[in-house]
Order: structure tokens, then sequence, then C-alpha cells
């Protein structure tokens, strides 16, 4: 993935943050990271709720494995060619204008607009991500693939294991990540190997699965809930999986 793209999702995480998070460190029992505007909202069965959840983030990935198959035809190609800004301005637009319409629907318990929100966020960004996996064979995206699922699976246990760890981190993580991204515009116009900084990304957004789903924990089971957890979780797959192909491809190469 190049920088740019990790402008967006960082810029993604700090307006979801911003807009929805809020976590007072000092006293953790009883406190959710989610605001209290929130509190209010039809209540769903656990069971439904990480049903909900697993089946956004499923739906995710169905919607990059569809941007694979479009972002291959040669006709595309071309007119990506010659309208690149273009296309990723609107990716850009539509991904931040979903997890705004996401964050408002949380905080109003809108159903509905969460919906709404949900659809615009993942058709963009599950099509731009998409874009990360064009050049990469199939035994690389298996590969990738495997691993991902498995840091996804350890680093959720972790999150429900030790929610006082990730309850501390979470400022750190997003100071961490703002920094690489700095590092790595740096990087990309010396035309520095940027192999190291994959890595630390790698683990920047693993150490966010765990914490996205300690936050996962802690809300009500309301729907406008689940679908603003499963797109913060879905963010933070995506990037380890590309962060991991990238790093597969150029031992590859």
């Amino acid at each position: 993935m190049k920088p740019p793209q990790l402008w967006q999702r960082a810029f993604a995480r700090q307006s979801r943050r911003s807009l929805s998070l809020e976590l007072d460190m000092n006293e953790f029992d009883g406190i959710s990271p989610i605001q209290n505007s929130a509190m209010e909202g039809k209540p769903i069965s656990i069971r439904l709720y990480n049903f909900i959840i697993a089946a956004l983030i499923f739906i995710g990935f169905c919607v990059m494995g569809a941007g694979c198959y479009i972002t291959r035809d040669i006709h595309f190609l071309m007119y990506l060619s010659s309208h690149a800004f273009s296309v990723m301005g609107i990716t850009f637009l539509g991904t931040i204008g979903g997890l705004i319409l996401m964050s408002v629907a949380q905080s109003r318990q809108s159903v509905p607009m969460s919906l709404g929100g949900f659809i615009l966020f993942i058709t963009t960004f599950g099509f731009i991500s998409s874009i990360g996996v064009m050049a990469a064979d199939l035994p690389a995206i298996n590969t990738a693939f495997t691993a991902t699922a498995a840091i996804t699976v350890i680093f959720g246990a972790l999150g429900v294991l030790f929610p006082r760890f990730f309850a501390k981190i979470s400022g750190v993580l997003c100071g961490a990540l703002l920094a690489v991204v700095l590092v790595e515009i740096v990087l990309m116009f010396m035309g520095i190997d940027q192999t190291a900084t994959d890595y630390v990304i790698v683990a920047l957004f693993a150490c966010f699965i765990g914490w996205d789903t300690y936050c996962a924990t802690q809300v009500p089971p309301t729907v406008p809930n689940a679908v603003l957890m499963a797109s913060n979780l879905f963010v933070d797959i995506m990037n380890v999986f590309l962060r991991i192909l990238s790093i597969i491809n150029r031992s590859n190469n």
C-alpha cells in the first residue's frame, strides 16, 4: 500500500474516535469507550450483536473480492491510469463520509443511517483496498489471508482477556500510527525501501484489533454499535492483510 492510502486510514480512525469514542484512563471500571449519548437504543442479544459484526466484516471481504475482479480488468486499468486522482478522491470522500454517517448514527442510535453509512464506507474502502491486491498472485494472497486470520484471532482474544491493557494504549497507538505515516511519506520521496515500516504497521494494527475488540465488548449491544464496531475491525484487519501481502510480494521479488 502507498502512504496516501495509509493517510486515509489514519484520518478515518481519528475521525471515528473523535466522534464516537471517549475513554476515561483513570477510572476504567464500569466505563464504556462510547460516549454517553450512544447509550440509548434498542438492545439486541449478544449472539445477534456478535453475528452482525462478523457478518458485516465478511461482507467487507466480499466487496473487496468483487473489487479485485474489477481492478484486474484491462479497461479499468486503462481508466485508472488516466483518472487516478479522481478515483482516489471519490473513494477517500466516500470512506470518510461513510464513517461520519456511522458515527452520527451511533450517537443517535439510528439503524437506517448506520446501515447507509456502512454501505457507503464498505463500497469505497473495500474497492480501494482491492487495488492493493490486484498485483498479487493467489499463493501470496492465501498466505497473507491465513496470517491475518491468525493475528485477528490472537489479538481479538487478547482484547477480551486483557481489557485494562488495551484500555490504556489507544492514544499511544494513534500517535505511533501518525508518526509512521510521516516516516513512510519521507521514505517514499527518498526512494528508500519500506519493508521495515510494513512490519511496524502490522504490529500497530494488530494491537488496534485488540483495542477495537475490547471496545466492542464494552458498548451496549445495539445494531448501530455493531455496525460501527464492524467497520473499525474491518479497517484494522484490512491493514494487517495488505501489509502482510506487501511484505510477501517484496520477498518474492
